[in-house]
């Protein structure tokens, strides 16, 4: 299947100004751009809400070289995560601009205890040329001591901001619907979005899939 095929990666932003986020979450991720310099990162939510497209969106833009390891599976094995980490965290980047690499921790919450000490020492061990960006649905599972190494940005959108949010999402559907030329009514776009919000993934699958026929007139 080519990538560009499925929407959720075609569209998926580049950039932290183009993702649909809370203004301050923005802002912190807009500022650690305008220094130059990532902390090392714990960013925990629900599902689909953007936690990967930021932490790539924020090594693309600062011109780091990144690795995504999925903590749901190589993420499960010590010797994995020790060997690629390490040698990842200790070669030299011939492409990259920024004055450190970043290892990207997908779904950390399903790695075992024994593989997030491991990590506790890496973050130690390479903190002067890599840094570390871990995710997580559920952050209880992360250990204690990974909270208190990284700067937490919960994803979770607060009341007054979800309507705000939606719109944004809802304007994004419309130029993705119209990129792709397939006909729609907004009133089931509007309500797809009521029926899987924050799940902007899901959304964007569910969109391809109605599209399917060419158009979007019912849900």
């Amino acid at each position: 299947m080519k990538r560009d095929f499925l929407w959720v990666e075609k569209y998926r932003p580049h950039k932290i100004d183009e993702c649909i986020l809370p203004d301050g979450s923005k802002k912190s991720f807009q500022g650690f751009l305008t220094q130059g310099e990532i902390p090392n990162l714990l960013l925990s939510g629900p599902a689909g809400v953007g936690k990967t497209t930021v932490a790539r969106a924020l090594c693309d833009e600062i011109g780091a070289s990144y690795l995504l390891i999925n903590g749901s599976d190589e993420g499960r094995s010590i010797d994995t995560i020790r060997n690629k980490v390490k040698q990842f965290a200790t070669s030299v980047s011939l492409t990259s601009s920024a004055a450190h690499k970043v290892v990207i921790l997908d779904e950390a919450d399903n790695m075992t205890y024994d593989v997030q000490m491991i990590l506790r020492a890496a973050i130690e061990e390479y903190h002067i040329n890599c840094r570390f960006i871990f995710t997580c649905n559920f952050i209880n599972k992360i250990i204690e001591p990974l909270h208190s190494r990284c700067t937490v940005v919960d994803f979770r959108v607060k009341n007054g901001q979800k309507l705000e949010l939606q719109k944004q999402f809802f304007d994004r559907l419309r130029w993705i619907l119209k990129t792709e030329d397939v006909k729609f009514e907004d009133k089931v776009v509007a309500k797809l979005i009521s029926r899987y919000y924050p799940d902007y993934r899901r959304l964007i699958n569910e969109c391809q899939r109605y599209a399917a026929n060419g158009s979007i007139d019912s849900a």
